[in-house]
C-alpha cells in the first residue's frame, strides 16, 4: 500500500467517523424532539419529569432530520470522492471540507433551535432579536454552505474530466 492509499484511506475513514457522529448526533434530536412534544422528559420506567424543553418542536424537527441527512450526505460523497481519481490533496481537503460542513449544519440546527431570529442573520430578523446562539448558527450554517458549494464544484469538475476522458 503506497503512502498516498494509506493517506486516502485515513482520510475516508476520519470522514466516515465524523459522519456517524454527526448522524448519531440527530438522532439525539430526535430524543428531544419526543421530549419537546411530551413538554416533560418521560423515560420508562423512571418518574416523569416536567420541564420545559428549550427550543421549539419545529427546531428540534429540523435538526433531528437534518442531523440525520447530514450525516448521510457526508458517507455519500465520500464514497463518490474514491470514485472519481482525487488527487491526495484535493482528496484531502475536500475530506476536511466534509467534516467541517457536518458539524457547521450541526451547529446550524442546534443553535439556530435556540435562537429567536433562527439562526437566519446576524441581526433582528422578523423571527426575533439577534443573539449569541443566532450568530453561532448563522456563522456555522454559512460557513457549512460555502464549503459545501466548493466541495460540489470541484467534484463536479472532477466527474466532468472523467466523462470526458471516457469520450
Amino acid at each position: 500500500m503506497s503512502v498516498e492509499s494509506s493517506r486516502s484511506d485515513h482520510m475516508f475513514y476520519l470522514v466516515m467517523l465524523h459522519a456517524l457522529l454527526v448522524l448519531t448526533v440527530g438522532l439525539l434530536a430526535g430524543v428531544m424532539l419526543v421530549f419537546s412534544l411530551l413538554d416533560a422528559v418521560n423515560l420508562w420506567p423512571f418518574p416523569v419529569w416536567q420541564v420545559a424543553i428549550p427550543g421549539s418542536t419545529r427546531g428540534w424537527q429540523a435538526a433531528h432530520v437534518g442531523g440525520i441527512m447530514n450525516g448521510i450526505m457526508l458517507i455519500a460523497l465520500v464514497l463518490l470522492m474514491g470514485k472519481l481519481k482525487l488527487t491526495s490533496k484535493t482528496y484531502a481537503l475536500c475530506s476536511w471540507g466534509l467534516i467541517v460542513t457536518g458539524w457547521g449544519n450541526t451547529l446550524f440546527y442546534w443553535a439556530g433551535n435556540l435562537a429567536p431570529n433562527r439562526g437566519l442573520s446576524m441581526v433582528d430578523t422578523t423571527y426575533g432579536p439577534a443573539d449569541i446562539a443566532g450568530a453561532l448558527a448563522f456563522l456555522g450554517g454559512g460557513g457549512a454552505m460555502v464549503v459545501l458549494f466548493a466541495i460540489m464544484y470541484v467534484l463536479a469538475g472532477a466527474a466532468l474530466r472523467l466523462l470526458k476522458a471516457r469520450g
